[in-house]
């Protein structure tokens, strides 16, 4: 008897339909503002970096900020497609 419940909890394993894998993350939109922000501070420091208002080693580290600030936004308006839910 143990082995005809066995048998038949290993057919309902097999017939039960897989779940689609969910993405590990959700994309939420940025503010346009954001994106604005990222660049205008991007120029604004390698400007004040080359003209030597501001160290090069602080320079460097604000421009990452901006670019990633700016590549997130970018991220944040790609058009989400029906099978991304």
């Amino acid at each position: 008897m143990k082995k005809a419940k066995a048998r038949t909890k290993a057919a309902a394993a097999r017939k039960t339909p897989k779940a689609v894998p969910q993405s590990a993350f959700h994309i939420e939109p940025l503010p346009a503002t954001f994106s604005l922000i990222g660049l205008l501070g991007f120029i604004i420091t390698t400007v004040f970096t080359v003209s030597g208002r501001v160290p090069l080693s602080w320079g460097v580290a604000f421009d990452i900020v901006f670019v990633l600030m700016f590549i997130a936004s970018m991220i944040s308006i790609t058009p989400k497609f029906a099978g991304w839910d």
